[in-house]
């Protein structure tokens, strides 16, 4: 992709006319990579932003510069929206006298229950104490008597941490999704994690929204 690129070394100034052809080059990289093609475009658009009117010095290369300007934009767009530290969470939950929630969800076979056993084994040995509940939507009454058995389960024996164990599912599951989105509203966590594989590309969104 940073071939074409190699040779133009010295004071140049870039231009969209002669950045074109390599953020086209980019963009079909990074689609070929599965990334989705509006985001690919944003990426392409962002670094020619940064570029456009830059004079290159005579020991930098193009590519060079073009790497690190798409490595600053997909930082920019991979940024989250809300703080996410656990830890600090746990802590201001603590203070308040109840315990930090967390719910998994995802579809069948992304190892849901497994990063769960990780999370809990790293709380652990940050020196706090934690519940896992195993959630199964699939009878009625299911999801109150988690929040009845968590409350109660969670105050009586004062854990800092509560982990929810969901069952896997399909997002075009109607019925599923509802049970899970129940599930959500009436035990309002404090985070819900989303486990999905990074081999499934686009198909992830579509199973996060």
């Amino acid at each position: 992709m940073f071939g074409m690129l190699k040779g133009l070394v010295g004071s140049k100034t870039l231009t969209q006319q002669n950045m074109e052809p390599v953020l086209e080059k980019m963009k079909d990289h990074l689609m070929a990579k599965n990334v989705a093609a509006d985001i690919a475009s944003q990426l392409c658009a962002s670094v020619a932003k940064k570029l456009e009117g830059k004079v290159m010095s005579m020991f930098t290369t193009v590519a060079y510069t073009v790497k690190q300007a798409l490595q600053e934009s997909l930082v920019q767009t991979l940024q989250p929206k809300r703080r996410v530290d656990i830890l600090i969470d746990v802590l201001e939950a603590h203070a308040q006298q109840k315990p930090f929630v967390i719910t998994f969800c995802g579809v069948n076979g992304v190892s849901k229950s497994t990063n769960l056993a990780k999370i809990s084994f790293w709380l652990i040995e940050n020196g706090f104490t934690v519940l896992i509940a195993a959630c199964d939507t699939f009878w009625v009454g299911a999801v109150e008597q988690l929040r009845n058995s968590l409350e109660q389960h969670s105050r009586k024996h004062s854990f800092d941490v509560v982990l929810v164990d969901t069952a896997g599912r399909m997002q075009d599951n109607a019925l599923l999704m509802t049970a899970l989105a129940k599930l959500i509203a009436v035990n309002t966590p404090d985070l819900v994690l989303f486990v999905g594989e990074a081999l499934v590309g686009n198909v992830a969104v579509d199973q996060l929204a």
